[in-house]
């Protein structure tokens, strides 16, 4: 095993009510009061107050950590709290920032400093606001964030504590641009430039569960880097899969000359999991045949509408169009459709169109990517309907 130099310097001695506090750390083999006072020290924030979020704060709250920065700019929503623990029922509409500091306070007390940073981060703001901690625990789920957050921790040479969670499966890992002994790896060096956005736990679901274990992992690896103890998942994935209760470890490489294929990266993992399914309509779309829906491929990589690997089909007589997109679909006059949200079809609590819709008729359910609307397509399934095809936005000029 080899340890990492701790990344906090003991900036004061831990003072007695706070030994009391942390007495099952000081009597750690190889941890100690000075491996706790490198956590009263430590200033980190963590991006995203969700799923992996809620248990990476509530661990390092209690573990002793002096400051924790949150950024989110989302409030609660019921069905966040199937897995976001942070939150509570009295918490809907609330921004999810501060849901998390009245938790977190109460959890720790007046020992514990919080900054709510209550915005989206992004390439104006990441590096300036990263700059006052000391590590960033990466949470989100677009891989938008995620880039971003490598960029800016890359150009300030912090270690970033990363993890994901979709379905069954999670994935953990660290990455630090100055890590010492030429360990040095990135987000991008082993995933490659910025993919399009995928599935996302919106569209295919989670269990709750899961995101305590990954988040949990992610404190683990949060409090090894902050006091140079145990051995940290730098050059590793650790891949979690709820259904055996099975931690695997995925070895990377650092990023060194090209190899022979050109693509500029090392040993690359598996595709991340745990996104956004934030895609829009695009302008440049190509016109279709008005009564034409694009079925996204089984084999495509993100399921956009509008790509070549779409299969275009004619909507089939009789069917109702679902849409569950973010933007309502453009529909040519005197379609059959209706407008519903996932959260509500999970409840049952459909659209009288849809309720009344004979249960051997053809239903279509889209959304702007093709992505959210399988999630739905699998629900009505459930619900009885034996002839549903998912797809992307009807496309109309």
């Amino acid at each position: 095993m080899t340890s990492l130099p701790p990344l906090v310097p003991v900036r004061e001695p831990l003072p007695p009510g706070e030994r009391r506090r942390a007495a099952r750390h000081l009597l750690l083999d190889g941890f100690g009061p000075e491996a706790q006072a490198r956590l009263a020290g430590a200033r980190v924030v963590v991006i995203g107050a969700g799923g992996l979020g809620s248990p990476v704060l509530q661990y390092l709250a209690a573990a002793g950590v002096g400051t924790l920065g949150i950024v989110d700019d989302d409030v609660v929503a019921p069905s966040n709290l199937q897995r976001q623990v942070l939150h509570g029922v009295d918490d809907a509409g609330r921004p999810k920032t501060t849901s998390a500091t009245d938790t977190l306070r109460a959890l720790r007390g007046p020992g514990l400093k919080l900054a709510e940073h209550r915005l989206r981060l992004d390439a104006a703001n990441a590096r300036e606001l990263l700059a006052g901690y000391d590590l960033v625990v990466d949470g989100s789920d677009t891989f938008a964030t995620r880039y971003t957050v490598s960029a800016a921790a890359a150009a300030l040479g912090m270690p970033v504590v990363w993890g994901t969670v979709l379905g069954w499966d999670g994935q953990v890992a660290v990455w630090w641009s100055a890590a010492p002994d030429g360990r040095a790896l990135t987000y991008p060096d082993v995933f490659g430039p910025q993919p399009p956005e995928g599935e996302s736990c919106e569209t295919v679901g989670v269990l709750g569960p899961a995101c305590g274990a990954v988040g949990s992992a992610m404190a683990v690896e949060a409090v090894k880097l902050l006091t140079g103890t145990g051995d940290v998942a730098l050059g590793r994935i650790l891949v979690y899969d709820a259904r055996t209760s099975a931690w695997d470890t995925i070895p990377l490489t650092s990023p060194g000359p090209p190899p022979a294929s050109g693509d500029g990266h090392g040993t690359r993992a598996a595709r991340p999991v745990g996104v956004d399914d934030s895609g829009r309509p695009g302008s440049d779309i190509p016109r279709r045949d008005p009564r034409t829906v694009v079925v996204p491929r089984s084999d495509a990589t993100d399921g956009g509408a509008g790509t070549d690997g779409d299969l275009a089909v004619r909507l089939p007589d009789g069917a109702l169009v679902v849409d569950v997109g973010r933007l309502p679909a453009r529909l040519p006059a005197g379609t059959p459709a209706v407008r519903a949200e996932l959260e509500a079809l999970a409840a049952g609590d459909l659209p009288p169109a849809l309720a009344d819709h004979p249960p051997d008729a053809p239903v279509v359910v889209v959304c702007e990517r093709g992505l959210r609307s399988r999630g739905a397509a699998a629900l009505l399934a459930d619900l009885g309907w034996s002839d549903v095809t998912p797809a992307g936005h009807l496309l109309f000029t």
